[in-house]
């Protein structure tokens, strides 16, 4: 699945509410002390699309955005600070953090909370 990701640079790292919770089983994911993210950080936000989302720390303290599918890494992706944006080959896009799409890139798509801090945009 081809797909991009964007960041937002520039942002003075302070935490979001995921992190806030302690990390459960369902937060971990398998080969996350490989990348490039704290492996004690990642956190389960939900599905899209057939892809399950996490958030992670990076090393560098950045904020990452990561989808697996079937139990592979599919795309990772990080933003110096608090914020990053994906777009997936559909169209859907998704935010987090303070990461926002513009609204001219927006355009009819619909903002649908995925969690406190990540945002997906349909459309339709």
């Amino acid at each position: 699945m081809i797909s991009s990701v964007l960041v937002l640079a520039g942002c003075t790292p302070t935490t979001l509410p995921e992190f806030e919770a302690s990390q459960t089983d369902r937060d971990i994911i398998l080969d996350a002390s490989a990348q490039d993210i704290d492996a004690d950080s990642t956190r389960f936000i939900g599905e899209v699309e057939g892809a399950d989302l996490y958030l992670a720390r990076g090393t560098n303290n950045s904020l990452c955005l990561i989808q697996i599918r079937d139990e592979e890494w599919e795309q990772m992706g990080c933003g110096a600070g608090l914020g990053v944006g994906s777009t997936l080959e559909s169209g859907t896009r998704i935010e987090a953090g303070t990461f926002k799409f513009p609204d001219n890139e927006v355009g009819e798509g619909k903002r649908t909370p995925l969690s406190d801090s990540v945002t997906v945009i349909y459309f339709p």
